[in-house]
């Protein structure tokens, strides 16, 4: 194992008390603080050397370690494939342990596991690479991730597997976490919501992984971001800055933060028996308050909650007065009958969008249509299998169509007499289906155009007191200007019928 500075300064002062004050060695040991076996030690290797002081005195530390302790002669032992380790390191649940007693399998005599370990640390120091240190601002950032343990929630066949969302401010080490059923987009922005507000401000910008909820296009350069994400991000002014892909260092503190959620409030509560959402979290928000209270091991005197109440809240933005609604995107192209279908439920937008494609923004309680970025048409949610249809986006021929109705019917006889009214009324009554009466009222109105309101009335009023409820009587009254001639109900005139004149003679 290296020795330290400290230890190549004492061999040195040993080899000096020794040449130049020739020394004894209870003398250098009482002198250097150190023990006389180990001067000893020292002293002969030294001699076995042929060293002096005034030879080792402008060597390096390197160079004097080498002479006084050469490495043991190299044993033949096979050692692995270091990068293949490393690499299978990377595999879920494959541990050290494992790896090692595979190795052992091809070659029995090989290096005991202490050994085995040491020396693949040592491997992986030498190719260490670098890491940037970064200061972080007081409410500059704030990073957010999903831990890799999830949380059962349930009794007996009915439990479920929750997710923990986790968010960390690299600069006090605030850490934040809850369970949701799903990672879904609808989730994934409720936590940020709630986050935010627990914190009770917004940091400059909010540092996620790649997950498609927040990222739906992965670059350094130029990001794409999911639409309800970029919501979030407009309403809270964040400037929203992912990692780079396969990157954890880019979000450390999170990386953390997951760690210490998952070994101090996950660990602890694994074998309770949680019967809803609601008591998971509690439980959770329980020993997370511990976790942010807990001294810090480089300063005892301070804990993550007390630094982000003294130190990093007053940098926070503040939020805004509304708060943000999560909502899921959508597109689509305008079928010719102009209505969107969400959820099994039917919207409409203006007719002159169709063939067009629209964005759809569907929150819990509205239903929101864009066309190029200008919403043109906006709905409360409806229950599935209904249809929502506004006037003003129907074309003119459907909007009259839209009319054909008996109560809208009625409306318009109101308008012309109570004649026209209780005519209609007796044609609705007898008819055996309203499409019947709605056609004969449709006639009727059409009659008023062309003859007036109160010739209408007049004929109606003429229907009714001929007891006739015929959209045909109420014609031919307007045409002929009065009462209709009685139709015979006689088959006419005929060869093989006798006549009056047959019966004179």
């Amino acid at each position: 194992m290296p020795r330290g500075r400290s230890d190549m300064r004492r061999i040195r002062e040993v080899l000096r008390l020794r040449d130049e004050f020739g020394a004894s060695v209870r003398r250098i040991a009482a002198a250097c603080r150190m023990p006389r076996t180990t001067v000893r030690d020292y002293l002969r290797r030294l001699e076995s050397a042929d060293l002096r002081f005034g030879d080792v005195k402008e060597w390096s530390d390197e160079e004097l370690e080498r002479r006084l302790f050469p490495p043991p002669p190299a044993q033949p032992r096979p050692l692995p494939d270091w990068a293949a380790v490393e690499r299978d390191l990377g595999r879920r649940g494959v541990t050290l342990q494992l790896l090692w007693q595979e190795y052992l399998v091809c070659h029995p005599d090989g290096y005991r596991y202490t050994q085995f370990v040491q020396r693949f640390r040592d491997w992986q120091a030498a190719r260490a690479v670098p890491r940037m240190r970064r200061d972080h601002l007081p409410g500059d950032a704030l990073e957010v991730d999903y831990a890799g343990m999830t949380l059962m929630i349930g009794v007996g066949a009915d439990a479920r597997p929750a997710q923990i969302f986790v968010a960390c401010l690299p600069y006090s080490g605030y850490i934040y976490a809850e369970a949701t059923w799903t990672q879904r987009s609808e989730d994934w922005l409720a936590s940020h919501v709630r986050l935010l507000e627990h914190l009770g401000g917004a940091p400059a910008r909010l540092v996620p992984d790649n997950l498609k909820v927040g990222v739906s296009h992965a670059s350094f350069y130029d990001p794409t971001l999911n639409p309800g994400y970029h919501d979030l991000a407009q309403h809270y002014r964040i400037a929203v800055v992912p990692t780079r892909v396969r990157q954890p260092r880019d979000k450390a503190a999170v990386e953390n933060a997951v760690l210490q959620v998952e070994r101090r409030v996950l660990a602890p509560i694994r074998d309770t028996v949680f019967v809803s959402l609601d008591a998971a979290n509690a439980a959770i928000r329980e020993h997370l308050a511990m976790l942010n209270a807990a001294p810090l091991s480089g300063d005892k005197d301070s804990c993550r909650a007390r630094i982000l109440a003294e130190r990093e809240r007053a940098h926070l933005r503040p939020l805004p007065a509304d708060r943000f609604v999560p909502g899921t995107w959508s597109r689509y192209k305008l079928a010719p009958d102009y209505h969107v279908v969400i959820d099994g439920a039917a919207y409409s937008v203006p007719y002159t969008a169709i063939g067009k494609t629209v964005d759809v923004h569907a929150t819990a309680a509205l239903i929101s249509i864009f066309l190029r970025g200008r919403r043109v048409a906006c709905h409360p949610r409806a229950s599935a299998g209904s249809r929502t249809t506004l006037e003003a986006h129907q074309p003119a021929s459907h909007r009259a169509v839209a009319r054909y109705t008996p109560e809208h019917l009625q409306a318009e006889f109101a308008a012309v007499g109570s004649a026209a009214t209780l005519l209609f009324e007796r044609i609705l009554a007898a008819a055996e289906h309203r499409e019947q009466a709605v056609r004969a009222g449709l006639g009727l109105l059409r009659l008023g155009g062309a003859h007036g309101a109160d010739r209408l009335e007049q004929a109606c009023q003429a229907a009714l007191e001929a007891n006739v409820r015929s959209w045909r009587y109420v014609q031919r009254w307007l045409t002929s200007g009065g009462p209709p001639p009685a139709s015979s109900d006689g088959l006419g005139e005929h060869a093989n019928l006798r006549g009056p004149s047959y019966y004179r003679n």
